[in-house]
């Protein structure tokens, strides 16, 4: 192409001469000067040589040099001939040259010599560099005019030839960095013969001389042309590629605008355009790309990049490309914010005219980001400085080494801030403040990072008027040096307290708005409201009461900082960068963003070198093309650990820096998928996926000391989903459980997470349930427990932790008491020895906490101390179990001596004597010495001294207890139980040197001990002064020498032990407190030994001496300590005192511990079940997945056939015609759901945070009193038995249950059972779920028979279904319905066009909801006489005002609606949808569906003639009396059962049944499933199916004697009923053969149902039917119903009240009535008792009476007001809105819209600071922020649909409550397109957005579900939709194409535009039902009405739609005489109101 525009150029130079403007002669008055002399003389140079060289042939090459070097000469000597030579077209003189100076062919060589040929290309390039440097117009004419692209054609040539490739390389490099000495760079690479590593060298070596990259456009170039270098040895690609690379990473500048200009997607599609073969692709110039893409991703990728990275990582298989991946991934956290870059002379100048006074006079704050690559080397630059036109008032400048300084008016030095320079290569958000007044001291303080770093002490300037101020950012003075960048800059007119900077520090560098939304915490990332929220802890720590800069940070971060918009001088920052002009003309100025109310919008100028650089982070493109949905989406699709973690680490990254995806992610209930997504990828699970989970939530195991939870929401469900970690590799176990020892003991912010995070989990109960669980092998359990000691160390408060653990040990470590519940159905998988061995460590842990004395207070403050010990020490304790409780003892009676008496109060004391002696070993001998001496080890520590006194001698009796329990095993030869590890119990002495001890050897080391403390403790050997004590001692000694003495051959396994008990009893003998009687017995002992031993040595000696009791007074019967003892106690055997109480608290414990074990499985059955229920919400949530994948996702899965279904939703008179796609039928709610995880919450005190009591709570509870009679008492927390636990979930946060009902929802022919939930705020309906008589929540299919509340069908259910939701608010209306003769449904009408129809169980039931509503009605109706601004009415969007009351029952509005009927204000159908509804007729019931009539007969026409009688059918007759064979046939029937006595009937069948129903919609879902249910789960025979509607017809009205229906609404409505779109397979019909497909139309179709539905509505809505049609409704609703004259009988069980279905006992009888109903049909509601009136039909009868002209008919009558409305704007009006009250019409301009009924409130958008605003009565009452919207349209006075800069779709709520003003709030984010949003249209009545943007097409959303529906394509960008609402057609205009859709996307109409005024404005002429649909389409100067038609259409051919001009209507001309454009059109009725570019509106009417 190039070559034949050039033609000239390759054969000889001669160029057409350039249209030059001859100059006039100028008359200088003034001689000229020496310098413009010159000038001109170098101008009038440069145009001469240029004709030159035009004319010069190509073979002349020396002239052709010198030429060319002239040219470079005459450029460099004078700059200011760069204007001559762009506007003589020299650049494409340049451009072309080039083109001719290379081979003209293959295997050519140059027209000139190679020497000449090359200098002369090397002075080419120098001049289009020269040409273009410094020197913006000519770089914007370069690049707009003359194009890269002609570059790159014309010196392609040149690239390919081996002889000059290299050196032209060199020169494009030069030409890109406007510096020439690099152009040899690859001519001595090449000379070189390098290799990989030699090119990498030199190229580093060269790297001082790279700079910076000036046209950033020439590395495209280059890259597009690597492929054609030529591949020898001189490495020429690779090094080319090299260099590239190292430009990107030279500096920042290079790598922005590099970024900016589109390189990544070079890089990519060079690296992994689909098709490419990887191995021809080098490795080393393979390595340089991907270093390069890797390094260009850090600072972001356009939206088209991005999706097609993610569109290439996926593989369509839908595996996971790990490469691409890995590159995703190696993206640095940093994201870069919008910037600008200033590099040198470069500042941004703002000039304030007006006389305002500065500096204001109470001090001022200035702000900024900025981002310093390069300090300044010699002198400061300046960074803000404030200017008056004679002086500077001050300066704020950066010094070498980074320091900062500041200049004031009148001061010499300047201020100097030493402390802290600005950091390099980093965001540093820099805030000055400077304070004006008395005693401020600092007056200026600077802050980095919100922190304070430095101040002084200077004089405010003096106060002083000027004409003029001017802010100056940056330095355009030659000696500035310094490189940095800046995000965004404020100036405030008020200084700001210490606490602002660092609240607005936290909203990091890309955050452009004004501070004004609220809350401001919306726009903090999750590190930043940690950060904030460490912050504020740190302040109440220090401070320990709230403090004012604590309150001031809380307010602002919720509330907003509380600016106000006048006090902000400027806001500066990218986003207001604009361009002005056009070409030749590239001045730029950056509009202020402040909205100031007092001065108009001004903007800063640029000067230097200023580069605007808008680069678009990762996380922004992700945002853009689908959100938090895509990489969470690479999650699921990860097949490996390595993808896994990257897919992982690429989501996080994008949460982690972007609020906007963290808010994405939370709506989409991305971590419970996320969850669910690593649970089913355990497998692949490693320790690098934890880290990247972890490093996302906050720790980093491999720096603990920081570990801190960042992202609470994600935590709770992520981190502690034991489910995932536990089952991972040891290492990830090991990991997970040591993470909480980080986060509450190493961390640094430990206090942080545990008070504001940790603290909320309620992590002790849920690791005590993974606990019981099996998820931790015995391996890990140990780790587990440490994790459960450490929280309890950080967190030891009652109902958090204490009573969870007592309630779990008193569960888990006793036997099973007889009696009791177990849990062992709870534990999975774990015995009885399991659960108790770890519920032994886990009271080891308890113990060691409580060695802490504080832990112990609170332990004891919590519960009653004494019977805790005794539920948790059981009746047969372990070893383990009974030494931790006398630790525990000790410690208590350390802390509270007194509390030895309490024990014994509960016989504590005595239980322990009994209870204790079985569990005796090693650690329990300890554990009881150190109780008896009190050596306590006091938080880990050894006691100082050694134990000199008895401390508790109530143990005493204990140890003698089990020396007599020991003894007496002993001699059974029992053995000692195995010894247990103690787990860190400290051994207190060193008795015990080894494990493995004997009974025998137990009891030796006990009287070892008992021996060596009566001879080394007084006191005690006090003790034995007690005869109790004395006594228990003596019966064990004695019953152990008396068991010897029976046994004797067992006395030589004990000797040694025999011996110490002997030394042991003779001490005791011989000691003087031990009275005479005890002193006999103890010394009778020794002398039993002594025969025993006799005995023993002698057995066979017969006079052996015998053993005289008489002398040795031994117990005759020595009392064995065993288990009968307690059971005893257990039982209540007489006894002693001691006993009696025993067995008293032993009681009370057994049904403490009882109840506890209950509450305990109880507890763990509903966190199982909780458990399970989330992870079935979890997999619920599908629609985010559903959308990548759809048609126009980022990965779509193609399909041949979408199936579609009759979406539930419902339009004007309850039409029901939209379609859905079968995926998306569950209407789930995707809502903008407000989460804590960002908030910043005031920090707890120590007093908040610490259980302070003087008296145990329970106390009184637990405590006994020592009498026989107690009352009952409360032992144990009860959870509370929530019966409603399983659906609270579903509920909406803050709601509550108000009454739950079991209901049957119907839908269609299936009757679902499920729950009926009233809540406060909303109503639920739960499919699937009863509730049983006793309150439990059950599913459905395990539901008894009796339950299911419908006889008949029952869907099948999976379980419970997702829940259908909706707002009280938006309860339309309700009304009583029957069903199967039944009184006992209700059908609910929403505002969201949608109603459930539900059935109760009795009558009283329905009774009692229906009067809960209507009292809901009644308060909301008292509540809207309050917010409403006119009466309230049910504005439900698919009533009219006048049906709206008729379809709560009211029979008065039945005949309002009449008379509307008879005086043509409602339709035809409008009106039969009326009756129909007011009859109970239903189309959630297809037994009682509304019933239409045939209308037409005539079905053989070519052309269907409404005119002719002929044409209709005779509606005064039923169809089975149409004809006398029918009519004798019903005679017939009706006579002979008359007959017989039985109740006569003229039909067996009906005109209405859900079969017929289900027949004539047999090819749309869901009727398809009904027709197959009503069959038996098969399609009927072929022949009988619905075909062809002609033979319908026949069969109805005369053929089959059986067939007497009528028609459904959808004959009028729905077309696509018609069609076989899912391609069912029904089989062949018998006589032809033919394959049954679609429904055969009448011949006047025209194979077309569109044109069969519209002639049919037609036909409905004529003349002939509106006469006829009230003998047809005293037919089906009048008093005709049941008439024999009229042949209308039919069945008795048809009609209401012939039959009461409960009153029939049989089940079976029951059942067949069901059947017999639903075959017979049934009968509407009678509701008329006359004959019917006429409707009136005089004058035009297709508009209402009285009414002379209508648009559709007089479409030319129109004419134009001569003056315009008063209300006109001075700006183009874009919409025109209309005040219902005042009825005015509003124009809107292009960024405002008046609310619908609220004229008063209005939405403004399109501001500098991109937020949408909300004003009332003209004031600003709410701001949201970052919402870069570019259109918006509302679908209801509350819903706001908006279209976004980014590509979105947004859904906003207007809420209004009685007593607070309007508020707004974002609900949903649609996505779907690829481009901008430009314009947007919203119906309620259809509940359809429709959508246009850029990206060509339009998409069609559910505004229900907020979900995607279809999307309908165009040729261009689309700037124009619209939405009818009558009939929910859609239409759409781009620059090429007027179309037409329906509301389900069939294209009707498109119209060419090319040859046509471009259409600036649309707008659909609104009417119930008109013959002529009406579009008007406004242009320049003109307003044209078309309408759709098929009048063209050849004879015999299928219709063919096409647009129709019906009028063009001229409009006025402005005073100027130009045609406005008319930009925005308005119907009202039957007027037309019209807008202009001018700002005027006009009427536009009919003539009088």
């Amino acid at each position: 192409m190039f070559r034949n525009l050039l033609t000239p150029l390759t054969s000889k130079f001669v160029f057409p001469n350039a249209t030059v403007e001859p100059q006039e002669a100028i008359q200088e008055e003034e001689e000229q000067s020496p310098e413009d002399f010159v000038r001109d003389a170098r101008i009038e140079e440069m145009r001469i040589v240029l004709e030159d060289i035009k004319t010069t042939s190509i073979e002349d090459g020396f002239r052709i040099f010198q030429v060319t070097a002239d040219i470079h000469r005459i450029m460099v000597e004078e700059p200011r001939t760069k204007d001559v030579f762009r506007e003589l077209d020299g650049f494409l003189v340049v451009v072309g040259m080039l083109s001719a100076l290379g081979p003209q062919g293959e295997g050519e060589t140059a027209p000139i010599n190679s020497e000449q040929q090359m200098e002369t290309i090397r002075l080419a390039f120098a001049i289009v560099s020269e040409g273009m440097r410094d020197h913006p117009v000519n770089t914007d004419y370069f690049n707009k005019q003359v194009g890269y692209a002609l570059l790159k054609q014309a010196i392609t040539p040149l690239i390919t030839d081996q002889r000059t490739a290299a050196q032209v390389v060199g020169y494009l490099l030069a030409l890109c960095l406007h510096n020439f000495s690099v152009s040899n760079l690859f001519v001595d690479l090449r000379a070189s013969l390098p290799s990989t590593a030699k090119v990498d060298s030199i190229i580093g070596q060269n790297e001082y001389r790279l700079g910076k990259v000036r046209l950033p456009q020439i590395i495209l170039v280059i890259m597009e042309m690597v492929d054609s270098l030529p591949r020898d040895d001189s490495l020429l690609p690779y090094a080319t590629l090299k260099l590239v690379e190292r430009l990107v990473s030279l500096n920042h500048r290079n790598h922005s605008m590099l970024n900016e200009v589109g390189l990544v997607r070079h890089v990519f599609s060079k690296l992994y355009a689909r098709g490419i073969n990887m191995d021809d692709i080098d490795d080393a110039e393979r390595s340089v790309l991907q270093r390069m893409l890797r390094r260009l991703l850090e600072m972001g990728a356009s939206t088209a990049e991005t999706r097609t990275i993610y569109q290439r990582v996926v593989n369509p298989d839908l595996t996971i490309d790990g490469e691409i991946l890995d590159i995703l991934r190696s993206a640095k956290r940093a994201k870069f914010p919008e910037y600008f870059s200033f590099d040198g002379p470069a500042s941004l100048q703002l000039n304030e005219d007006g006389g305002r006074t500065f500096p204001c006079p109470l001090g001022f704050t200035f702000m900024t980001w900025l981002y310093v690559e390069k300090y300044p080397t010699d002198a400061a630059t300046l960074i803000f400085g404030i200017k008056h036109p004679n002086k500077w008032m001050s300066q704020l400048k950066i010094r070498p080494h980074g320091k900062l300084q500041l200049h004031i008016s009148g001061r010499r030095d300047p201020g100097l801030f030493d402390k802290a320079p600005i950091p390099r290569s980093k965001w540093t958000h820099v805030t000055l403040v400077w304070f004006v007044g008395k005693g401020v001291s600092p007056a200026i303080r600077l802050f980095f990072d919100g922190n304070f770093v430095d101040s002084i002490d200077i004089s405010y300037p003096r106060l002083e008027n000027s004409t003029s101020t001017t802010y100056h950012i940056g330095d355009e003075s030659s000696n500035a040096q310094a490189s940095w960048s800046m995000a965004s800059a404020y100036l405030f007119s008020m200084p700001m307290g210490n606490e602002v900077p660092r609240l607005f520090h936290h909203l990091g560098p890309r955050y452009y708005s004004n501070f004004q939304s609220s809350p401001l915490v919306r726009f903090f990332t999750y590190e930043a409201a940690t950060s904030l929220s460490i912050y504020l802890q740190s302040l109440m720590d220090a401070k320990r009461t709230p403090s004012a800069e604590l309150s001031t940070l809380l307010k602002g971060a919720s509330d907003g900082p509380g600016i106000q918009e006048e006090t902000i001088l400027f806001t500066l920052t990218p986003s207001g960068y604009q361009q002005c002009g056009g070409a030749g003309n590239t001045d730029a100025v950056v509009l202020n963003s402040a909205l100031r109310k007092d001065r108009a919008r001004d903007s800063a100028r640029i000067f230097g070198d200023v580069a605007v650089v808008k680069p678009q982070c990762l996380d922004v493109s992700v945002w853009k093309i689908g959100g938090a949905a895509i990489p969470l989406r690479l999650v699921e699709m990860s097949q490996n650990s390595h993808d896994l973690a990257n897919s992982l680490a690429v989501l996080f990254d994008g949460l982690r820096t972007s609020w906007q995806n963290s808010e994405d992610m939370e709506r989409i209930h991305g971590y419970e998928i996320l969850s669910l997504a690593l649970r089913s990828k355990i497998s692949i699970i490693d320790i690098y996926t934890f880290n990247v989970v972890f490093d996302f939530l906050g720790v980093d195991l491999s720096r603990p000391e920081n570990a801190t939870i960042t992202n609470p929401l994600a935590y709770s469900i992520l981190a502690l989903e034991f489910e995932v970690w536990a089952k991972g590799p040891k290492d990830v176990q090991k990991a997970h459980l040591e993470h909480f020892t980080a986060l509450l003991e190493t961390s640094k912010f430990r206090r942080f997470n545990l008070k504001q995070r940790m603290s909320k989990f309620n992590l002790v109960r849920k690791l005590l349930f993974v606990l019981q669980s099996d998820l931790y092998s015995n391996e890990m359990v140990p780790r587990l427990v440490q994790a459960i000691g450490v929280y309890l160390r950080h967190h030891f408060v009652p109902d958090v932790s204490i009573k969870p653990v007592v309630s779990y040990l008193a569960a888990n470590l006793p036997d099973d008491v007889p009696g009791s519940a177990t849990p062992k159905s709870i534990v999975s998988r774990t015995d009885t020895s399991l659960r108790r061995e770890r519920a032994e460590q886990v009271y080891e842990v308890l113990v060691q906490t409580l060695a802490n004395p504080s832990l112990l207070s609170k332990f004891t403050l919590a519960l009653p101390l004494s019977r805790v010990l005794l539920l948790i020490l059981g009746e047969h304790p372990s070893s383990i179990v009974a030494s931790q409780t006398l630790i525990l003892l000790g410690l208590v009676l350390h802390s509270s001596p007194s509390f030895d008496r309490k024990f014994e109060l509960v016989s504590g004391w005595t239980a322990l004597k009994y209870i204790l002696p079985a569990a005796w070993d090693p650690s329990v001998h300890v554990a009881a010495f150190d109780l008896l001496l009190g050596r306590v080890f006091i938080s880990g520590k050894a006691p100082m001294n050694s134990p000199t006194k008895v401390i508790c001698p109530y143990i005493l009796p204990t140890i003698l207890s089990s020396l007599n329990y020991g003894l007496e095993r002993v001699t059974a030869g029992a053995l000692l139980p195995p010894v247990t590890p103690t787990n860190g119990v400290m051994s207190h002495g060193s008795v015990f040197s080894h494990e493995n001890y004997s009974l025998i050897s137990a009891m030796e080391v006990l009287v070892e001990e008992l021996i060596d403390l009566h001879s080394s403790m007084a006191s005690f050997r006090q003790l034995f002064k007690s005869k109790h004590i004395t006594s228990i001692l003596i019966n064990a000694c004695q019953s152990f020498v008396a068991r010897l003495y029976e046994f004797p051959q067992s006395r030589h396994r004990c000797e040694r032990l025999l011996d110490k008990v002997v030394a042991l009893v003779k001490i005791l003998a011989y000691d003087t407190l031990i009275e005479s009687h005890q002193k006999e017995q103890l010394l009778a002992i020794p002398r039993l030994v002594e025969y025993t031993k006799l005995k023993a040595d002698n057995t066979d000696t017969l006079d052996i001496p015998v053993v005289d009791p008489a002398i040795i007074p031994l117990p005759s019967s020595p009392k064995p300590f065993s288990k009968q003892v307690i059971k005893a106690a257990f039982q209540g055997a007489t006894g002693t005192g001691s006993e009696r109480m025993l067995h008293k608290s032993l009681i009370r414990i057994a049904e403490w511990r009882k109840k506890t074990t209950a509450t305990e499985k109880k507890r763990r059955s509903k966190l199982l079940q909780d458990q399970r229920e989330l992870q079935r919400q979890a997999e619920r949530h599908t629609e985010w997945r559903t959308l990548l994948h759809s048609e126009y996702g980022i990965w779509p899965q193609h399909t041949d056939r979408y199936m579609w279904r009759l979406d539930d939703t419902e339009g004007p008179f309850r039409v029901r015609k939209k379609l859905e796609l079968e995926h998306a039928k569950i209407p789930l709610h995707v809502r903008v759901q407000e989460s804590d995880s960002r908030e910043v919450h005031q920090p707890e005190d120590e007093a908040q945070s610490v259980v302070q009591l003087e008296v145990p709570p329970w106390e009184e509870s637990y405590e006994f009193a020592a009498t026989e009679v107690e009352e009952e008492q409360q032992w144990d927390e009860d959870v509370s038995d929530d019966k409603h636990r399983r659906v609270r979930h579903e509920l909406e946060p803050g709601d509550v249950i108000q009454d739950v009902r079991n209901v049957t929802h119907v839908t269609g022919v299936d009757a679902s059972p499920g729950l009926l939930i009233l809540g406060k705020t909303h109503l639920y309906m739960l499919d699937g779920l009863l509730l049983q008589e006793d309150g439990e929540i059950i599913e459905a299919q395990d539901a008894p028979k009796d339950i299911l509340l419908v006889p008949g069908t029952i869907v099948e259910l999976d379980g419970q279904q997702p829940a259908q939701r909706w707002s009280l608010e938006r309860i339309a209306t309700f009304s009583k319905r029957t069903f199967l003769f039944r009184d006992v449904a209700l059908e609910i009408y929403m505002k969201d066009s949608r109603s459930i129809f539900v059935v109760f169980p009795t009558h009283r039931d329905r009774q009692e909801i229906n009067n809960k509503f209507s009292h809901l009605m009644s308060i909301r109706a008292a509540s809207d006489a309050v917010t409403s601004p006119a009466a309230p009415l049910i504005r439900s969007p698919f009533l009219s005002r006048v049906t709206a009351r008729v379809f709560t029952g009211a029979r008065d509005e039945v005949a309002s609606a009449r008379s509307r009927w008879q005086a043509r204000e409602i339709s035809n159908f409008a009106y039969l949808s009326i009756l129909n509804q007011a009859s109970g007729r239903t189309r959630c019931d297809v037994t009682q569906y509304p019933v239409f009539p045939w209308v037409v007969q005539d079905y053989t026409s070519d052309e269907l003639d409404l005119s002719k009688h002929e044409t209709f059918r005779d509606l005064s007759k039923p169809m089975g009396a149409l004809t006398p064979a029918r009519q004798e046939a019903a005679a017939t029937r009706y006579s002979n059962l008359e007959s017989i006595g039985e109740p006569p009937f003229h039909y067996g069948t009906h005109f209405s049944s859900s079969m017929i129903v289900c027949h004539f919609l047999i090819r749309m879902s869901p009727f398809t499933h009904m027709f197959k249910t009503l069959q038996g789960g098969d399609w009927d025979l072929p022949d009988r199916l619905f075909t062809d509607i002609k033979r319908a017809w026949d069969s109805a009205s005369k053929e089959s004697r059986g067939d007497v229906r009528e028609l459904i609404p959808e004959f009028f409505t729905l077309p696509e009923f018609l069609w076989n779109s899912a391609g069912l397979d029904f089989g062949k019909q018998t006589s032809s053969g033919e394959k049954i497909n679609d429904v055969k139309l009448p011949p006047w179709a025209k194979n077309d149902p569109f044109l069969f539905i519209t002639l049919h509505r037609q036909a409905l809505e004529s003349d002939y039917v509106s006469r006829n049609l009230p003998a047809w409704i005293d037919l089906i609703w009048g008093y005709k119903q049941k008439d024999p004259n009229s042949f209308n009988a039919y069945h008795p069980l048809s009609y209401e009240g012939a039959i009461d279905l409960d009153a029939i006992a049989d089940p079976l009888e029951r059942e067949a009535t069901v059947g017999i109903i639903h075959n017979f049909g049934q009968t509407p509601r009678k509701l008329f008792s006359h004959p019917h009136p006429p409707r009136i039909m005089d004058g035009r009868t297709s508009l209402p009476l009285g009414t002379q002209f209508g648009i559709s008919e007089d479409y030319s009558m129109l004419s134009q007001d001569s003056k315009p409305l008063r209300n006109s704007l001075e700006e183009a009006v874009t919409y025109l809105a209309f005040d219902t009250m005042s009825e005015k019409v509003l124009p809107c301009t292009s960024q405002m819209l008046y609310v619908p009924l609220y004229p008063h409130e209005s939405i403004h958008w399109g501001l500098p600071d991109q937020s949408i605003r909300l004003h009332i009565d003209k004031k600003v009452v709410q701001v949201a922020e970052s919402a870069q919207c570019v259109c918006a349209a509302f679908a209801d006075s509350e819903a706001l649909i908006t279209g976004m800069e980014d590509s979105t779709v947004g859904v906003w709520k207007l809420v209004r409550l009685p007593g607070e003003r309007t508020s707004l709030t974002w609900t949903h984010i649609l996505r779907g397109h690829t481009d901008r949003v430009v314009n947007v249209a919203a119906s309620r009545a259809w509940s359809l957005i429709a959508s246009g943007s850029d990206d060509q097409t339009v998409i069609l959303w559910d505004l229900n579900r907020a979900h995607y529906v279809r999307t309908l394509k165009h040729d261009t960008k689309v700037s124009l939709v619209a939405i009818q609402e009558s009939s929910g057609l859609v239409a759409s205009c781009s620059k090429t194409c007027l179309a037409l859709h329906t509301i389900n996307g069939l294209q009707i109409a498109a119209l060419n535009l090319f040859s046509l005024d471009p259409i600036h404005s649309i707008a659909f002429h609104e009417r119930e039902w008109a013959k002529t649909g009406v579009l008007a389409t406004g242009s320049h100067g003109t307003i044209t009405f078309r309408t759709w038609s098929i009048e063209d259409t050849p004879p015999g051919e299928t219709a063919q739609w096409k647009w129709k001009t019906l009028h063009e209507y001229k409009c006025r001309k402005v005073d100027s005489g130009d045609s406005p454009i008319v930009t925005a059109i308005k119907f009202i009725g039957e007027s037309m109101y019209s807008g202009d570019s001018t700002g005027k509106v006009y009427a536009w009417d009919f003539p009088e």
